[in-house]
């Protein structure tokens, strides 16, 4: 007797899940190297560096000619000097103001447009929505933004609980109302035999 096998769905259909722990890391990873790249290309057309050329060397052993070097001068520092993390203040400070606002504008304006996600967050397929699926609107991924800084003060536990919450909610998801969800492939059914 021979047997028949109806061939699989080769396109299963997506479901959505939560979004675990170590996927969001990776999405925030990506994202963070795209923020960054972005403030390191504003800050060479805001802050450029000055070129100086000095003469150092003032009595040359075996050649004639000083030490030309080409230096970075620095702008004013007027922050203290300490071990926490602080500031540095470079001229007119709209560089500054930029590396706060733009982190920012980045996740609140990508998670409440039509994509629901960063860049990072696409690349990992990932949604963040309201409790019910639903696109959020600004108000509310700005509550998601500044609720992260809550979430890292208590020691970065507030991202931990995205591992033990019913819905992989961090603080942060829970205080805004917002879960990160995940497409999935759907692992197709094994086929039934066939009859032949």
């Amino acid at each position: 007797m021979m047997y028949q096998f109806a061939r699989p769905d080769p396109h299963p259909q997506d479901v959505w899940t939560y979004g675990g722990f170590w996927i969001r890391v990776v999405a925030y990873v990506i994202d963070s190297i795209v923020v960054w790249a972005i403030l390191a290309l504003l800050g060479l057309l805001l802050v450029p560096p000055s070129l100086s050329f000095s003469i150092f060397d003032p009595q040359p052993i075996g050649g004639s000619g000083g030490d030309y070097r080409i230096s970075y001068i620095q702008h004013a520092d007027y922050t203290i000097l300490s071990t926490t993390p602080h500031m540095h203040w470079n001229g007119n400070g709209m560089f500054e103001l930029i590396s706060l606002l733009l982190p920012a504008a980045y996740f609140i304006v990508c998670e409440a447009s039509t994509l629901q996600a960063t860049p990072g967050k696409m690349v990992c397929r990932l949604r963040v929505t309201d409790l019910h699926g639903n696109r959020i609107t600004l108000l509310r991924s700005a509550g998601r933004y500044f609720g992260k800084y809550l979430s890292a003060l208590i020691l970065g536990i507030g991202f931990l609980m995205v591992m033990w919450t019913q819905r992989k909610q961090g603080l942060h998801d829970i205080l805004a109302g917002t879960c990160v969800i995940r497409r999935e492939a759907r692992a197709p059914a094994p086929p039934p035999p066939l009859w032949g």
